[in-house]
């Protein structure tokens, strides 16, 4: 029997050997925006902003919305970049996870909200609720970035 793998179920997340390349998307309708609770680590089972890893040859904005209809099942437009940001972790064995994540402002366009691939829920947020919301200190200043509030 013969498995082929795709791009990225080859790539090593944990321990890897050069850092890898990710998108977060802020998804902006009205003055709402869209967390997902994570299905797997880095951070499983916390709040962030969708998103995932760039394939080979695909552009960033490109792999923003791909990653939003997958994860959210939504369609997105005007996709900006936004921010970047770099997560590495350390562990006794080395580099654990290195990410470099360019994070983007789009607008909704379409689709209805749905937890899908590694997502295990996704909810509209207010962005009057984002400081209250269980998410990391980097998601709620990336979300008032999006929306003009440095």
């Amino acid at each position: 029997m013969i498995i082929q793998l795709s791009a990225l179920d080859q790539i090593k997340r944990n321990y890897p050997q050069v850092p890898l390349l990710g998108v977060g998307v802020v998804v902006i309708r009205d003055q709402e925006i869209v967390l997902v609770k994570r299905g797997q680590a880095p951070a499983k089972g916390e709040w962030s902003l969708p998103g995932g890893l760039v394939e080979l040859g695909e552009k960033a904005a490109d792999a923003a919305a791909r990653e939003i209809s997958e994860e959210c099942r939504l369609v997105i437009r005007d996709i900006s970049l936004l921010d970047y940001f770099e997560f590495i972790d350390w562990s006794i064995k080395g580099i654990k996870y290195h990410f470099v994540v360019l994070e983007f402002r789009a607008l909704y366009a379409g689709g209805e909200l749905a937890a899908a691939d590694d997502s295990i829920e996704a909810r509209w947020i207010h962005t009057k609720d984002i400081d209250a919301f269980p998410c990391s200190v980097q998601i709620k200043s990336i979300v008032r970035k999006a929306f003009g509030q440095y």
